[in-house]
């Protein structure tokens, strides 16, 4: 080691002493007389950044919390159109509302709440959880509730985004700029409001449930609920016994699945939240962070094994088997009813639809209350609905439970770079014709803009708030790249997105989710082809694992070398084909994903090795938020 030391700093020959010299000449003041400064200089320079995000429900709210966490010299502003914080569950307030995955599973893993009073937790519930964390972690004073973003500008010579900002309150329009905009509107505070013909003519109360008015008095109404989608599905057992007589019309046929916790006593119509936790096992809870560790590990891995990609696949052994359990437990609900479960039971495979528990429905729909309509409504009357066989059913209130828009593009208009607004390019008969990302979180043409739990945005497997956790790490990752090496603006190149379109339609080609069921996961492209527009492709981990390493390659950036203005294409200057005259064969020649994406597994899930699938769980209080997700084993 000595020798090795020696001949490393051997000291210079006189010849290359006297160069040395030569080239010291230059300089005015001897090197002896140059005073160091003490502190080195900063590597890397954290400049201020400003973000604005749009949506105040899970999306926005962890997002808001993990930036201001992860990236220093950050500052923000959380704008949101309703009163509340909680996006849809400040919006969804109808009798039932609560979330099908189990409580505990459903938080934020750095937020873990020992306080949850049932399995299935009310929707109110939640939103004061949200409440509570924009409270705790920093969020509220950067919170402006009852503000309706108008519009979003990408200003090309300012790189800044100019969001046109209405105040509900006062009526007043502003426009706030930033360097980074982020957007997490959710997908589900759109409601659907189905083309009755007549429904204006209707003498009663017709009321959506998105849009619910708790001052509806239902008692001893004969009531029409429209729907059996998850909303339909909560409300229908919910407001039977207030109610004189119900008329449930359905327009097409879904699973009913049972809790996604074995173990449990299946709920009743008595019991809608499934399990209700007794005072003695919430102090547990927060006596022993150990044990409670342990069981939302456990809950965990029953919820991610039991929703993973095994059974995915259209005419696989394990899809038959989950289609058979399914109606299993269906047809033991319906008390052995063979011909109820004949009327339920979809023709599609389990999974192309979102499976719901909808505790107490079906126990709902063999009671003497319920009349269970699967004939096409022809019209709305003043005083009920005709169906196409002519039959008339007269009801005091209709209740549309018929679920939300495509909510995968922007609500408002997003104007790139080039003029172009995202919110028409992106709808079925665009310029694009579908939501065309890059990675489920960034789009080509689209500066320093980020979205959370849009399109491709959450894994099937996995819970949301984990998934929006994800997605706010990886901006976190991107937006310190930008402040601290000195660029202005970053974008992902068109064909990196365009490669990635072709994962997404791969992945999918022989998914359930292609199977002939309508549901928001999926809609027509400008071919009229059924296109997945919810899912990754891929598992929870490979998702997080995919998100753990930005790809820098595929990004264009606005250097200060080049005036601020961005730079070549990546992708044009490395000769490959441009953008606008790329073929099918040109996208997966070479895709560059292609190369390692695999089945869309890692070897955690071929393993099944849950244990390693849940390791970013950690007891309460012992999260690091600037490390948090940071880290991939």
């Amino acid at each position: 080691m000595a020798s090795t030391i020696e001949a490393t700093f051997a000291a210079p020959s006189p010849s290359d002493t006297a160069s040395l010299r030569s080239s010291f000449d230059v300089l005015e003041t001897p090197l002896t007389e140059i005073e160091v400064e003490d502190t080195p200089s900063v590597t890397f320079p954290e400049r201020p950044v400003k973000v604005i995000i749009v949506g105040a429900g899970i999306g926005g709210i962890s997002a808001a919390v993990l930036l201001s966490h992860k990236v220093n010299n950050l500052t923000y502003t959380v704008y949101d159109r309703n009163a509340k914080v909680g996006g849809t569950w400040a919006e969804n307030t109808y009798p039932g509302v609560r979330c099908d995955v189990p409580s505990h599973v459903y938080q934020l893993t750095f937020a873990p709440n020992t306080d949850w009073t049932e399995y299935y937790s009310p929707g109110s519930e939640i939103q004061q959880y949200y409440q509570r964390v924009a409270e705790e972690y920093g969020v509220k004073p950067n919170l402006r509730l009852s503000h309706e973003v108008l519009s979003a500008r990408w200003l090309t010579q300012e790189h800044e985004w100019a969001i046109e900002v209405k105040d509900l309150a006062s009526g007043n329009i502003f426009t706030d700029r930033a360097n980074f905009f982020v957007s997490a509107p959710g997908r589900v505070n759109q409601p659907y409001y189905p083309d009755l013909k007549g429904l204006e003519e209707f003498k009663g109360t017709v009321i959506h449930t998105a849009r619910w008015n708790a001052n509806v008095d239902l008692r001893n109404k004969h009531v029409a609920v429209i729907g059996n989608g998850a909303s339909g599905q909560q409300i229908l057992p919910n407001i039977l016994p207030e109610v004189a007589h119900i008329d449930h019309y359905v327009r097409s046929k879904t699973y009913v699945s049972p809790t996604f916790r074995q173990g449990l006593i299946e709920a009743s119509q008595e019991l809608p939240g499934g399990h209700i936790y007794s005072e003695e096992e919430k102090k547990s809870f927060r006596d022993h962070p150990e044990k409670y560790l342990a069981y939302r590990k456990d809950l965990d891995k029953t919820h991610y094994g039991g929703v993973n990609n095994r059974f995915a696949t259209i005419g696989s052994e394990a899809n038959q088997k989950l289609r058979e359990s399914l109606l299993s437990g269906m047809l033991q609900r319906l008390k052995g009813d063979k011909e109820w479960l004949a009327r339920l039971t979809p023709d599609y495979a389990p999974g192309c639809k979102r499976l719901t528990p909808a505790p107490g429905y079906l126990e709902a729909l063999i009671g003497p209350k319920v009349e269970f309509v699967d004939t096409s409504i022809a019209r709305v009357t003043a005083t009920g609905l005709e169906t196409e066989d002519g039959n008339v059913r007269n009801v005091d209130v209709i209740i549309l439970a018929t679920g939300f828009r495509d909510g995968f593009y922007p609500r408002f208009p997003t104007i790139d770079e080039k003029g172009q607004d995202l919110s028409q390019a992106w709808r079925p008969g665009g310029e694009i014709g579908f939501p065309e990302t890059y990675l489920g979180i960034m789009a080509p043409r689209m500066p320093n803009y980020f979205f959370v739990l849009q399109a491709q945005g959450n894994a099937f497997g996995g819970t949301v708030p984990y998934q929006c956790e994800i997605s706010a790490t990886y901006i976190a990752r991107v937006i310190r790249k930008v402040q601290r090496h000195g660029y202005k603006a970053i974008r992902p190149s068109p064909r990196a997105a365009q490669e990635f379109s072709v994962v997404v339609d791969r992945y999918f080609e022989n998914s359930v989710i292609n199977d002939g069921c309508r549901t928001y996961f999926k809609l027509g492209g400008n071919t009229g082809k059924a296109r997945n527009v919810i899912g990754f492709p891929g598992t929870t981990r490979q998702r997080l694992e995919v998100l753990s390493e930005p790809r820098w390659e595929d990004f264009v950036f606005a250097d200060p070398r080049d005036g601020d203005e961005f730079g070549p294409d990546v992708d044009a200057a490395a000769g490959t084909t441009t953008a606008a005259t790329m073929t099918l064969d040109d996208l997966e020649k070479n895709n560059r994903f292609l190369r390692f994406w695999g089945d869309g597994r890692t070897a955690l899930d071929r393993a099944n090795n849950l244990d390693a699938m849940t390791d970013y769980l950690t007891e309460v209080g012992k999260v690091d938020l600037r490390r948090l997700h940071e880290e991939v084993v």
